[in-house]
């Protein structure tokens, strides 16, 4: 088990929305739930250590918004989640 930090992005990727420390025991959380809301993992920004730090995005799943798709997941052998 080991400790790390994860910085929550909002839905634009660049608002910083909150910061958590997260515990580990196996594998980083598929999603985080924060204030009601899912953050789901994201690439870590440029010039950040992906050891040093987690990066999780702000997700809206099961909602499709003006310009805006979020697949909340797939199955297995490549269908498409309906």
């Amino acid at each position: 088990m080991r400790s790390a930090r994860a910085i929550l992005f909002g839905l634009d990727r660049r608002m910083i929305v909150g910061a958590v420390r997260v515990v580990i025991a196996d594998e980083v959380p598929p999603v985080i739930m924060y204030d009601g809301d899912p953050f789901l993992p994201m690439p870590v920004p440029p010039g950040w250590s992906a050891k040093d730090v987690l990066a999780y995005g702000q997700a809206r799943p099961y909602r499709a918004d003006e310009g805006l798709l979020e697949v909340a997941g797939a199955l297995r052998g490549g269908e498409a989640a309906s």
